[in-house]
C-alpha cells in the first residue's frame, strides 16, 4: 500500500507534538533543538515508523547548482519530504520561503509526491496568509522544465492561551 501524505504529515505532527510533552521529553527541551539537532531523531523516528520504507539523504536534481545535483533529507515510500527548524530564538525568516528556496527547487524537481516539513518552535508563528506566500515565487516555476506540486505542513505552538498544538497544511503549485 502506497505512502500518503496525509500520512507522513499525521506522522510528523505526532513528532512535533510529542516535543512538548512531559512525559517524552523528561528534562530534555527538544522543543529548541535546530534541524541538525533533530535530524537524527527524525531519521530514527521515521526508521520506527515506516521500517524499510525510508530512505535519507536521496540524491535529487537541483537547478542552479554547479553540479546540478541536491540531497533531499527523506524519501519514504514515494514521498519526498525536506524538513526545516525555527528554533524559539530564531528569525522568522527561517521558516520562509526565501529561506528553503533549495529544498522548494528539490521538491519542484522530484517525480512524485512531495512535502516540505516546517516546525516553527517560537512564540511568534507565521499565519495562513504567510504560508500562502510560498505560492508567490515566480523565479521558481520559470523556464521550460517540469515542475511538480509539493505541499506544505507548518507546525507550530498557538501564541493564544490555552497554547496548543496547530498546524498549517497547503498544496503548492507554482506555474
Amino acid at each position: 500500500m502506497a505512502t500518503t501524505i496525509k500520512d507522513v504529515i499525521d506522522t510528523f505532527e505526532y513528532f512535533f507534538h510529542s516535543l512538548y510533552r512531559q512525559e517524552f521529553t523528561k528534562t530534555l527541551p527538544l522543543n529548541t533543538y535546530s534541524e541538525r539537532e533533530l535530524l537524527p531523531l527524525v531519521r530514527c523516528y521515521l526508521l520506527g515508523c515506516f521500517a524499510d520504507d525510508v530512505s535519507p539523504e536521496v540524491q535529487s536534481a537541483l537547478p542552479g547548482t554547479l553540479s546540478g545535483q541536491g540531497y533531499i533529507d527523506f524519501v519514504i515510500d514515494d514521498v519526498a519530504v525536506e524538513f526545516a527548524v525555527r528554533k524559539p530564538t530564531a528569525a522568522r525568516s527561517n521558516v520562509s520561503a526565501t529561506v528553503n528556496t533549495t529544498e522548494i527547487k528539490k521538491l519542484m524537481k522530484f517525480q512524485g509526491k512531495a512535502l516540505l516539513v516546517l516546525f516553527d518552535f517560537s512564540a511568534t508563528p507565521y499565519n495562513e496568509a504567510q504560508i500562502d506566500a510560498f505560492r508567490a515565487w515566480p523565479s521558481l516555476g520559470r523556464g521550460n522544465h517540469k515542475k511538480s506540486a509539493f505541499n506544505v505542513a507548518y507546525f507550530y505552538l498557538s501564541p493564544k492561551r490555552p497554547r496548543t498544538i496547530e498546524k498549517i497544511v497547503k498544496n503548492i503549485r507554482i506555474s
